[in-house]
């Protein structure tokens, strides 16, 4: 006979994780490893600082050249993102 407090344990790992609002640092931190994949090997070569503050991601790139052509597509950027997270986690890119 099951129970009727029985459940899948990935549903209760999904349910902890929600009940102390740590899905959202997940996202977060899944966002940040996704960079490299999204901005490709030569803007993650010269990415000095990678974070995520009040939905922004703040990201420093130690050549101008390679900033400028960034901001370019930051909509882009941030789009892709968020798709390869499954949630949207950040609404801007700030680029220093």
């Amino acid at each position: 006979m099951k129970n009727s407090n029985d459940q899948k344990l990935g549903d209760a790992i999904k349910d902890m994780l929600k009940l102390y609002h740590l899905d959202d640092k997940i996202d977060e931190h899944k966002l940040v490893r996704s960079w490299e994949k999204v901005v490709g090997a030569l803007i993650s070569r010269h990415t000095t600082d990678i974070f995520i503050s009040n939905r922004k991601l703040v990201v420093s790139i130690d050549s101008a050249p390679l900033r400028q052509e960034l901001s370019y597509s930051s909509s882009k950027v941030v789009k892709d993102l968020n798709a390869i997270v499954g949630a949207h986690v950040i609404d801007e890119l700030v680029l220093r």
